[in-house]
């Protein structure tokens, strides 16, 4: 092994890009970077012009010191580019209080004593007009979330990285990843051979063709993002109205004010299918009229102030895994980073950092049992 630990990441999307950011700080450690796409390409799952942030957080309370890292994270590189990356909205929750996933992220913030206002239904219809609230539906206002411009955060990180030395090949196909045990990981691309000690594979939907490991673990699938035009547009700016993430009827939805001036985003998750071609590069990114018109109407039952059909509407593909908690784990040389089922961009830069130090020293210290290849079973399992 060289002095300085040679350490390759491919692609360099919401947690490549932010794992050659934290290693380039090292500098104990030469970093270098491959993405088979220009840099900040449209293809990955972090386009799409805003993501939520949030610490107040459904999926439970194991996530949350993650979180409150990538807060941190977020903050130092808004301050080092001098960029809004984490626009401070704040996000609203909207459920029934007794449902498993209110109650899990009241626990989350109780537990970690996260800054939040608890609102019923008459002060939420007081405050936010454009929406519909139901007798039996409360609100919890997380003071920490907000919005994230994903692709500015994304390019944002690889600048930082080759100011800090770091190099990045992009347009570069990987063919193999072979680790060798001792002698390190041979990457092998359309042009070239390369020797790194470590090897970080963030290849996000591309994942199954470098990481034979996780072929079981992980389905692709369909996510499309849809915005909507207000009735009346001061009922949807951040000044009236936070980011918000809502359930009601086992409809799902989460979204952000307007921060294109025109339109409101309010989507859904999973439920729009597979991507329908082995290579998503190559997938059809439209949707069945219909069904977006459909999705348009339980829309509105929620958001009565938007009409009820999408203006606009991008597809995306991520990687889920059964439980939805995301693969992070070593493999003798290999580190992958995958699974991160719709919900992993709020925390990216702390998983970058978490990649890093697996790849590194071994460990982490944000490193979760559940995020463990073992601790997964297979997709097709609970699909």
């Amino acid at each position: 092994m060289s002095a300085r630990t040679r350490v390759g990441v491919i692609g360099l999307g919401t947690s490549g890009s932010m794992a050659m950011w934290q290693l380039s700080k090292d500098k104990d450690v030469e970093v270098i970077g491959f993405e088979q796409f220009g840099v900040g390409h449209g293809y990955g799952a972090f386009t799409g012009e805003s993501r939520l942030f949030r610490t107040a957080y459904h999926e439970g309370a194991k996530y949350v010191p993650l979180l409150l890292r990538a807060r941190e994270l977020w903050q130092d590189l808004g301050g080092l580019t001098g960029r809004r990356l984490l626009n401070p909205f704040g996000v609203l929750s909207v459920g029934k209080e007794d449902h498993a996933p209110f109650k899990r992220m009241v626990e989350s913030v109780e537990q970690f004593g996260l800054p939040h206002e608890r609102l019923t239904a008459e002060a939420m219809r007081h405050r936010y007009p454009g929406l519909d609230f139901r007798d039996d539906e409360a609100g919890v206002l997380d003071l920490y979330g907000g919005a994230l411009r994903p692709e500015l955060a994304v390019l944002s990180a690889l600048e930082q990285a080759k100011l800090n030395g770091a190099t990045v090949f992009d347009h570069e196909r990987i063919l193999n990843v072979e680790d060798l045990a001792d002698e390190g990981v041979k990457i092998t691309t359309e042009s070239r051979e390369v020797m790194v000690d470590r090897v970080i594979v963030t290849a996000g939907s591309w994942v199954k063709e470098l990481v034979p490991e996780v072929c079981d673990l992980i389905e692709i699938r369909k996510l499309a993002l849809t915005w909507f035009l207000p009735k009346s547009y001061s009922d949807f700016v951040p000044e009236q109205l936070p980011c918000f993430i809502r359930d009601r009827d086992g409809f799902h939805v989460f979204g952000a004010p307007s921060v294109d001036g025109y339109s409101v985003k309010i989507a859904g998750m999973d439920i729009w299918g597979a991507p329908g071609k082995e290579r998503i590069e190559n997938a059809d990114l439209r949707l069945d009229p219909e069904a977006v018109s459909a999705f348009g109407e339980k829309v509105v039952d929620m958001f009565p102030g938007v009409q009820p059909e999408p203006n606009r509407y991008s597809v995306h593909f991520d990687s889920f895994t059964s439980s939805k908690d995301p693969i992070i784990d070593r493999i003798g040389n290999v580190v992958v980073v995958t699974g991160l089922s719709g919900h992993g961009f709020k925390m990216a830069t702390a998983l970058g950092e978490l990649a890093g130090d697996l790849a590194v020293h071994g460990e982490a210290e944000f490193m979760h049992p559940d995020f463990t290849i073992a601790a997964h079973e297979p997709i097709h399992a609970k699909v």
